[in-house]
């Protein structure tokens, strides 16, 4: 997938940076204990002043085993914090909450520029992880930012254009699995005016250069790849409808939005599933859930830490049980 290699110089440059962060900012007594810590990414944020914890609180709770109030705060550089909400149990996990936007701000910025914030959040994590490797849990455009960092070969050649204005992140190899929920890896089609307003509209519509750049074939090892392959990523997408309380027969309605989100048809109501859609990837179709359920479902969540756990994605998560019911009658 272009040049995937790291020069042993930058490399270098880059764990000595980590290490420096790491004995300047974290206390000794929050070092964490597991070996594959995750790191919580959230998506796009319209209103300043939103709180990391906050958003993150049903899935930290529910990978942790530990009260979200508990979390602690971690300067990553000034004016830059994050938080740690360490496991409670060996069935738990070790979590860490990015917060890679500025202070008061919504994330209104490029994710270029949110890419490069949070490869200094990682570098801090894997140097608390026993082999250096983390995985990360990406909520909406939180994907897209991820994404950017650990392809960031691909993104180079726009470095410096007006869709890419700048962009120091360079993928150190930290990541294990990329578990993206309700992302718009193709795109926003709903954004249409929004590519006139600022960098990060134009870089969201459909056929951007940026998401051309992510999603383009390249050749490594002889293979036609669009993702890292030393990466794994599970995309999963949200299926809702919200007019089957309208119709007169509401059972068949129920069964004609399960059958379109097994189908991959329909959308979250924000992203379609199409968009969500990611070649390459362990896809999981997510049924009777919208595009904040994807981060706060209790059936998401439990998916999540199961598949972070070890085990295999489904093919499907339901919202509610009764939604097999209707598919098969």
């Amino acid at each position: 997938m272009g040049s995937r290699g790291t020069s042993s110089k930058r490399r270098a440059v880059r764990i000595l940076l980590s290490a420096l962060l790491a004995c300047s900012f974290i206390s000794p007594s929050i070092l964490a204990t597991n070996a594959h810590p995750v790191l919580l990414v959230y998506g796009f944020q319209p209103i300043p002043g939103f709180r990391a914890t906050q958003i993150w609180e049903t899935m930290a709770e529910h990978l942790s085993g530990g009260n979200v109030v508990d979390a602690q705060p971690m300067g990553v550089d000034v004016g830059h914090t994050m938080f740690f909400l360490p496991a409670v149990d060996e069935a738990h996990l070790d979590v860490y909450i990015s917060d890679y936007a500025l202070a008061l701000e919504p994330t209104a910025r490029d994710i270029a520029f949110y890419a490069s914030r949070l490869a200094r959040e990682i570098s801090i994590v894997a140097t608390r992880s026993a082999d250096g490797r983390l995985d990360l849990v990406a909520h909406s455009i939180g994907g897209l930012i991820a994404r950017a960092y650990i392809e960031s070969d691909d993104l180079e050649p726009l470095v410096g254009t007006e869709e890419v204005p700048q962009f120091d992140a360079c993928y150190g190899g930290e990541i294990r699995t990329l578990i993206t929920l309700a992302t718009p890896h193709h795109g926003i089609y709903f954004i249409g005016f929004g590519q006139w307003i600022n960098t990060l509209g134009k870089q969201l519509t459909p056929g951007s250069r940026l998401l051309d750049a992510l999603n383009e074939d390249h050749v490594d090892n002889g293979c036609l790849l669009s993702l890292h392959p030393d990466v794994r990523y599970i995309s999963l997408a949200g299926q809702t409808c919200f007019g089957c309380g309208l119709r007169r027969d509401q059972d068949a309605c129920i069964r004609d939005c399960v059958s379109a989100g097994l189908a991959w048809q329909g959308s979250d109501l924000v992203v379609l599933m199409a968009s969500a859609f990611l070649p390459e990837a362990t896809n999981v179709a997510c049924i009777g859930m919208d595009h904040v359920d994807m981060r706060t479902s209790h059936e998401v969540c439990s998916a999540v830490r199961e598949i972070l756990k070890g085990a295999e994605p489904p093919s499907a998560i339901y919202e509610d049980p009764e939604l097999h019911g209707p598919l098969d009658e």
